[in-house]
């Protein structure tokens, strides 16, 4: 059971420093939609519009957020253990 937690743990760190790097890619100047000629729209730009709206006309921005404030003591105890 405690392998199970820890290989969840680790997927979720990974996923999330993953996606942290695309976010941060994706806002660089250098490799952005800034550049001329490369303000191509993204393939999934429709679903990714209509899952916009789902999201802020449902409450999932308040649970995600009241989820967010339970889970940050995660995040503390794993930079604990880093360090």
């Amino acid at each position: 059971m405690t392998s199970e937690i820890i290989a969840f743990l680790g997927f979720v760190f990974i996923a999330t420093t993953l996606i942290a790097k695309v976010c941060e890619r994706r806002q660089d100047v250098l490799h952005g939609p800034y550049i001329e000629g490369r303000n191509v729209p993204h393939p999934f730009r429709s679903s990714i519009d209509w899952l916009e709206q789902v999201f802020y006309s449902s409450n999932l921005r308040q649970s995600f957020a009241r989820l967010g404030l339970q889970v940050r003591n995660v995040s503390y105890f794993a930079s604990a253990i880093i360090c």
